[in-house]
Formats: C-alpha cells, structure tokens, sequence
C-alpha cells in the first residue's frame, strides 16, 4: 500500500544527516543525527524558516482539507495565514512554552521526509478535534512493513517532540511522556475511532487504514515511537576558522549525543518498554529553549530573516 507524504521534500536537504546509530535492546532501535548548515559558525535558521513556513499548511490541516482547496485559487492564497493562526503566538516573554510547536512540525517532518511514515493527525489536529488534547501525543504517523512471511504489518507511529536545552534532560522527558501515553492516555485512540475517516480523501486508501485501526477484528500492527529531541550544542568553537568549525561542530555533535546512548538504554529498562521500536531524531541550536521561541516567533510574524541580534535577544 502506497499514502503520500503530506509535506513538501523539496528543501528537507537542509538537515544533513551527520550519523546513525543502532541500539539493540530488545527491537531495532535507532538514533539518527541530524545538523543544520552553518555560516559563520552559525546554524542557518533562514533557510530553515524557508522549509518550514511552506509546510506549516501540511502540518496544520488534514489531506481531506487540503483536497477541498486544490481548484480554489483565492483560499490557496489565504490558508497560509489561517495555518499560522493555528500557532501558539509568543507574547509572553516569560512563557517557558514559548516555541514548543517548532519541535512538533520538525518531528513531523522528520518522520515523514526520513522515515517515509505519512502522518495521520498532527498536534494542531489534535488540539482542533479535541479539548483535552494536550494529553495526547505530539503526532500520529503510520508505515508497514514485512513479516518474516511476508504479510504487511502496520506500524502506527507515536510521536513525541521536546526541545530542551540540556539533552539529558529532553530524553528523559521525551520517556516520561512516552509513559503516559501507554499508562494512562486514551485520547489518540478516541481520535482514531471517531476522526480516522475524516483524514482521507481517498475512499480506498481510508477502508485500508480502517482494516488496521479501527475493524473488529483488525489485521496485524504495532505501536512504534517517533521522539525529536532538540537541545543546546556544548561546542563553542570561538578560536576555530569558519572551516575548523563546520568540522568539529560535527564531530562534537555526534560525541555529545552518543554519550547519552547509555542513559537511553537505562530510560527503556526503567519504564520497561524493551518491546516497542524507538526513532530518534536529533537536532542542535544554539541555545535551544531561546532559539525555538525566536524562530516561531520569526514565523508567526511572518518575518523571514534572522540576524545574530534576533538569536542571541531571543
């Protein structure tokens, strides 16, 4: 069975994928690194605003939504200001929310340009559908594979989005939530049962998915996780030349997250989740927590270009 992505490839080489790492702890679990270009020993936050603002449209509306604009010129043209409405605007300096949803579109994106999973409901489809949405997971993704005989197996992907500045810190938090979700969270799967149809625009494509979800009985799946960690890079680098930098920013990168491969094994013992699959995607700023607010609030301003003063006042 073949889905589309609901975002655009186009523009998604500005993530270089810099390594990728298998923990074996139980399933096959993967740590994938990912860097921003850089320019004057700066991350390129224009071109990432560039990839984002036209996908923030993908992100925020479902495939049916989106079907019901293709012959409608003057909507196409208004959406993306509708779509922004959807964010979570900054006002409040002392908000320490202030920025979170870049991790969730980021996440989004990840999962479908990288690990080809389409998404079924993102955040913003989830705070729309329901009230008590902040319970639920950050995005609902699928793909399949193959069983050892063969038959397709759906994998429904758990999507969860933390942007922290310490790593540590937005691993164990990204497990906390994910304990949540299999103790006590109903919400998704509420969501699923009455809003699934709602996703596709294709009748075939919808009776499919259905079969997996929400039949009685169902064909095979399993719970799969798609975690985003965002986090503040630990290499300065004030003495290197722009080419020394765009090096070791690299090599210190990767050293500052494999150090904690460990404490993400010690998180899936902890919470006893050996038997669900982990996707990691990682991604460095700066200063992570000042420089997710300053890029959303680039965003929902509609202020394209950053300058070192726009990073460092946040």
């Amino acid at each position: 069975m073949n889905i589309n992505n609901t975002s655009y490839s186009d523009g998604f080489g500005i993530f270089n994928k810099v390594s990728e790492e298998k923990i074996v702890n139980g399933q096959n679990n993967t740590l994938r690194l990912f860097m921003l270009n850089t320019e004057n020993k700066l991350f390129n936050y224009d071109e990432l605003y560039e990839y984002i603002l036209p996908n923030v449209v993908k992100y925020v509306f479902s495939r049916k939504r989106l079907a019901g604009i293709e012959d409608d010129p003057q909507k196409q043209m208004t959406i993306i200001l509708e779509a922004l409405s959807h964010l979570r605007p900054i006002e409040n300096e002392k908000d320490k929310g202030a920025g979170g949803e870049l991790g969730e579109i980021l996440l989004y994106l990840f999962l479908e340009q990288d690990l080809k999973a389409p998404k079924l409901f993102s955040k913003v489809e989830l705070k729309t559908n329901a009230q008590d949405y902040i319970k639920g997971s950050d995005g609902i993704h699928f793909k399949f594979r193959k069983n050892a005989q063969g038959e397709p197996i759906m994998q429904l992907i758990i999507g969860e989005a933390k942007i922290k500045n310490d790593l540590k810190e937005g691993i164990k938090e990204a497990f906390k939530s994910i304990n949540t979700y299999l103790t006590s969270n109903i919400q998704d799967r509420n969501l699923l049962d009455t809003h699934l149809m709602d996703q596709f625009v294709d009748e075939e494509e919808a009776r499919i998915i259905k079969e997996y979800i929400t039949a009685i009985p169902r064909k095979p799946k399993e719970t799969v996780f798609g975690i985003f960690i965002g986090y503040s890079i630990e290499y300065s680098g004030t003495s290197d030349s722009n080419d020394e930098y765009d090096q070791k920013i690299i090599e210190e990168n990767i050293k500052q997250v494999l150090n904690l491969r460990q404490e993400i094994i010690n998180q899936i013992s902890k919470y006893s989740v050996s038997n669900y699959e982990f996707n990691f995607y990682f991604l460095p700023f700066h200063d992570a927590m000042r420089d997710r607010k300053t890029i959303m609030k680039q965003l929902t301003r509609g202020m394209p270009h950053f300058s070192w003063e726009d990073i460092r006042n946040g």
